[in-house]
């Protein structure tokens, strides 16, 4: 137990407490008993070090306690009842979050199967739990830490099962935590087990570079310190850093595997006393060598999503050498290197009622509050497989940080739209969200946002979710909450809901309202639907489980083509050349000018080979007269004319509306004419109407609804 406790601060705690811990201790030693590890050592060697990591992070002492206890419901006879009755409920649920399920628990024979199905329970586990008490979390990376430095004493086949869980969950993990050097040692344990042999090769290639750049980095120190003290700048530490293997091998993929495109495989570090003398540094810097611009990344002034706080610049530096130079403050720094563990250790630190009384930080920094957003999905979700699902997107997708106009900053995982953006903004502007401005231009709401991306989100006065919304948004906290209206949402706004959407879909038939369908037609769509009125119709459509289309169907069973619309005809051609005159010739068509539909066309009979097509004024057609012969393209003569409607669309006024439009209904095959544009009622409004070839009203509906989702959008309607 001495060895245990030289890595807390026995002052922090009272005597009951340190008792606590050494009962803990007792138990452990008591339950593992002759247990032994895969490498022969005695079991109880393994949470001791959990123990000592989690005292060396600076957490409580009942965290200390549940780390030398964590395996013993899992490995040994003791209940976690008996951890209960003897360390109290808050030790028992710690040891519960971290314990594993056992693959006995599962039903059927071990496979892969069964282990993946283990390893996504054991995830959901240790997630839940962290939701309830952060802790939970940080013991359990103590606990892979060691695991993974023991590594090598298991089979090859487990070695790299752990070693690509570790990779996939724990460092990401770690690294949402902020805790940087965790992030390392996993990944890069992580590499060495699950790819052996490209390691080693790394390994190889790392050392032969960076014992070479050894002598140059002195240098550069030795000249950055000098025109810092010229510059004023006192106290500052100037450090070489190397790029840990993993973060080497990610980024070698991406550029070929050249070694010599990663500009930061060692880099300068340069701490000083406070945030002004970084910028002062930086300054100095860029004086004395010529930054790269594109490389300058401010993240004092702009966070990383975890908290991460420094300047970065890339410069070349003595002799004409890229390398990256990093400024940070101490506090930065320890915050870089531990993370969540920093803020235990400096709470420790400081004169807070709390951890006076060996308690651990209650209340979690602002960039960590992802963690108590757990709590949130898991009461949303019910802690099944959709909570699993929103916690992967959560914690493991890469993550982009983007602005509002105010410059709020708002973290989201990679990939997340501009709906998932008002939807973090709050619950309620998501809800009424109708459009969106990416950099002061419209955007779909399903437009995905890049890093640093400025957001404005457009709102309609009550809440109008779409069941699409579903099909598009990322975030959990999204989906959760567009379910959760759509589930919670009273009978009313569904009909509300219904109607809205019904109505838009009538427009393409000439209807504004419901009511302009006669009733008897409605009766008649009622009974074969087989719902008993039109509200239980609306209030279906509302809530999903029935679509607008079928309802439409029934309404206007044969009105696709109404008689009273004008038609238009336009001749389609079967792509075939008749040639006119007796038996058919064979033809081919000119390579010089490639004739195409409905291009006129002229046939030149050529000896030994048909008739070769040429386009009409083609300049390459022969002079001789005589060989010419009349011909044209085959048409169907049989195809129905196209039904000319007239729609007329608001839209914000702004560069490319127009283009957008015509372009929408380009790629759909239809045709559009008559285009007039003018203001609607003010300036940053535009109304565009013109008439579109349809061959169908079913057609027009899905044209109508495209349109909708133009950037800006305000109405489409037909006239």
């Amino acid at each position: 137990m001495n060895k245990l406790s030289i890595h807390y601060h026995q002052e922090r705690f009272s005597q009951a407490q340190n008792e606590a811990i050494e009962a803990a201790f007792n138990m452990a030693a008591a339950s593992h008993g002759e247990q032994t590890r895969q490498s022969g050592e005695p079991y109880l060697i393994h949470p001791i070090a959990v123990a000592e990591t989690v005292a060396e992070w600076g957490l409580d002492h009942e965290a200390i306690m549940a780390a030398l206890l964590h395996d013993v419901v899992e490995d040994t006879e003791v209940t976690l009842e008996e951890v209960a009755a003897q360390f109290g409920p808050k030790v028992a649920e710690l040891v519960d979050g971290v314990t594993k399920l056992r693959l006995s628990a599962l039903p059927g024979r071990t496979t892969d199967s069964t282990r993946k199905e283990a390893s996504n329970e054991n995830l959901r586990k240790l997630l839940l739990a962290t939701a309830k008490d952060h802790r939970v979390l940080i013991i359990k990376l103590a606990d892979r830490l060691h695991n993974m430095r023991t590594l090598g004493h298991l089979s090859e086949e487990r070695r790299r099962r752990i070693a690509l869980e570790s990779l996939e969950v724990f460092a990401p993990l770690a690294d949402r935590l902020g805790m940087g050097q965790l992030k390392a040692e996993m990944e890069d344990l992580g590499f060495r087990y699950s790819q052996p042999q490209e390691y080693a090769r790394l390994v190889k290639l790392v050392k032969a570079t960076t014992s070479k750049s050894a002598h140059y980095l002195t240098q550069l120190k030795h000249d950055i310190l000098t025109f810092l003290a010229a510059g004023g700048v006192k106290g500052a530490s100037v450090e070489g850093r190397q790029k840990h293997l993993y973060s080497i091998y990610k980024k070698l993929t991406k550029v070929n595997g050249d070694l010599d495109k990663i500009y930061d495989l060692t880099a300068i570090r340069i701490i000083v006393s406070d945030v002004a003398a970084c910028y002062q540094v930086l300054g100095l810097i860029h004086q004395h060598y010529k930054p790269l611009i594109y490389r300058i990344k401010d993240y004092i002034a702009v966070p990383k999503p975890n908290g991460y706080q420094s300047l970065h610049t890339t410069v070349f530096a003595l002799s004409g050498h890229i390398i990256e130079i990093q400024i940070r403050t101490p506090e930065m720094h320890e915050e870089a290197e531990h993370g969540l563990a920093a803020h235990f250790y400096y709470d420790a630190h400081k004169t807070t009622s709390a951890y006076a009384k060996g308690e651990g930080a209650a209340k979690l920094p602002g960039n960590l509050q992802w963690v108590n957003q757990l709590t949130t999905l898991q009461q949303a979700t019910g802690g099944g497989s959709e909570f699993l699902e929103g916690a992967r997107m959560e914690l493991f997708a890469d993550r982009i940080f983007v602005f509002s106009p105010k410059g709020d900053l708002y973290d989201l995982p990679e990939g997340s739209t501009a709906l998932d953006f008002a939807f973090a903004v709050h619950s309620d502007v998501g809800l009424k969200t109708m459009g969106a401005r990416v950099n002061d231009r419209m955007v779909t709401l399903d437009a995905r946002l890049e890093n640093r991306d400025v957001v404005e989100v457009i709102t309609r006065r009550e809440p109008a979710p779409n069941h699409d919304w579903l099909l598009f948004v990322k975030t959990a906290a999204a989906k959760n909450r567009i379910r959760s209206w759509f589930r919670s949402a009273s009978r009313e706004a569904n009909v509300a809901v219904g109607r809205a959407a019904l109505e838009v879909e009538l427009k393409a038939w000439g209807k504004q309202r419901l009511e302009e369908v006669p009733a008897r037609v409605q009766a008649d769509a009622l009974d074969s639907l087989h719902y008993r009125s039109t509200e239980d119709v609306l209030a279906a459509i509302g809530e999903g489980s029935l679509s607008v289309a079928a309802v439409i169907r029934k309404l206007f069973p044969d009105a696709a083509r109404p008689a009273a619309l004008p038609i238009v005809k336009r001749p389609e051609t079967t792509g075939r050349v008749l040639v006119e005159g007796g038996e058919p010739l064979p033809y081919t068509l000119a390579p010089c000018c490639k004739p195409v539909f409905p291009q006129p066309i002229v046939g030149y009979i050529t000896r030994g080979s048909g008739v070769t097509v040429h386009a009409l004024g083609c300049p390459n057609l022969p002079d001789d007269m005589e060989r010419f012969v009349g011909c044209h393209w085959e048409t169907l003569a049989d195809t129905p004319g196209r039904l000319l409607c007239r729609l007329e669309l608001v839209a914000m006024n702004r560069i490319g509306l127009i283009s957008d439009i015509t372009g929408t209904i380009a790629r759909s095959q239809l045709n559009i004419g008559h285009i007039v544009s003018d203001m609607a009622g003010t300036p940053d409004r535009a109304r565009v109407s013109f008439a579109i070839e349809v061959p169908d009203l079913f057609v027009l509906a899905d044209m109508m609804r495209t349109l909708e989702q133009l950037p800006g959008m305000l109405s489409v309607k037909r006239l």
